[in-house]
């Protein structure tokens, strides 16, 4: 169900990003699970005063202690249903908000961790960067132009030049150096980069599900994708339902799976 939160501030952050704090009810009563890349798919107003219903996911680069008040970091790209909703955003604008979870899983023994990816996951690095504890060290690789303003310190950070029209972060974690003893990695980025990511950490190094976190952010064939997916929505749910009756409760698992039975069938 969707329900509104109110636009109470905004600031421009860089050429990049800008900042949205959002308020409301709503916001408290989504579900947050609390974990450091914990995101909310929110429902951007259009132009023509309908509301996105389709919906994307954001992080929340904040969240107050009583869970009413949060702030996203929005990337204004070209195009984009939320980059287009930022460039003309104004306070007291509504927009909806539905759902919650997270992805991270770094384990409670991880002495170290390797953070990686692009733009569209600089709000949820730089989170968990945020609340890392004491004595996890930490390094980052951001694909992106220049470093992001505000990204907190704390953290060996490294940023390298994208490519256009593509991504760097398979090859970013594919000459990735692991340190020894337990520790996690997580990629956040495009989606197909991220694929790849996921291959060379799973088959490649055959990390443990519980070592690493793969998430793809956004999607490069993104109106392509959409058209795919309302064509073939039957075909996206048996692949989900056998990867997901496989792998159990093993989430990296499960979306390995999937995306091997979504390649398999001509979806990808």
């Amino acid at each position: 169900m969707t329900q509104a939160v109110r636009v109470v501030g905004l600031r421009t952050l860089s050429d990049t990003f800008v900042r949205a704090e959002v308020e409301g009810d709503a916001l408290a009563g989504v579900g947050l699970p609390g974990a450091p890349d914990e995101a909310c798919v929110f429902h951007f107003p259009q132009p023509d005063g309908t509301r996105d219903e389709f919906g994307r996911w954001y992080t929340l680069r904040t969240v107050s202690p009583c869970g009413r008040k949060a702030s996203i970091d929005l990337v204004c790209h070209a195009g984009g249903i939320g980059a287009s909703w930022a460039r003309r955003a104004c306070v007291g604008d509504e927009i909806g908000v539905s759902r919650a979870h997270s992805w991270f899983r770094r384990p409670a023994d991880a002495r170290w961790q390797i953070l990686v990816g692009d733009a569209a996951a600089v709000p949820a690095l730089a989170r968990i960067v945020d609340e890392t504890p004491a004595g996890i060290d930490t390094r980052v690789l951001l694909e992106v132009d220049e470093m992001p303003a505000e990204f907190p310190a704390g953290a060996d950070v490294r940023c390298v030049a994208p490519v256009p029209d593509g991504s760097r972060l398979a090859e970013l974690v594919e000459t990735l150096h692991l340190p020894g003893g337990p520790g996690y990695v997580y990629v956040g980025g495009e989606a197909a980069a991220t694929r790849a990511a996921r291959k060379n950490l799973r088959h490649v190094r055959k990390l443990p599900s519980s070592s690493y976190g793969v998430l793809g952010y956004w999607r490069r064939d993104a109106e392509k994708a959409r058209k795919t997916w309302e064509a073939n929505q039957e075909r996206y749910a048996t692949a989900y339902s056998d990867a997901a009756a496989a792998a159990g409760d093993d989430e990296e698992r499960m979306m390995d799976l999937y995306e091997a039975n979504l390649e398999r069938d001509g979806l990808l």
